[in-house]
């Protein structure tokens, strides 16, 4: 297990999908989100579809080791 898979476990990091409501025609865009007891952050990316959005959560949950929630 590398280094950051190791920390992301240790301090629950989990990865998710997030529905965003562009204000200019209301169209429903997917963001994907990683939580933690330490930080939270959300992609800058936006996706019109939301199986592409959650295969970024999957990814990146794998990548870092954290939990996908849905």
């Amino acid at each position: 297990m590398i280094a950051h898979q190791s920390i992301t476990r240790a301090i629950g990091g989990t990865t998710s999908v997030v529905l965003i409501r562009d204000l200019s025609d209301g169209a429903a865009r997917y963001a994907v989100q990683y939580e933690s007891r330490a930080s939270q952050w959300l992609s800058r990316h936006r996706f019109h579809d939301a199986s592409q959005a959650d295969a970024g959560a999957l990814v990146l949950a794998d990548f870092l080791g954290a939990e996908v929630r849905s």
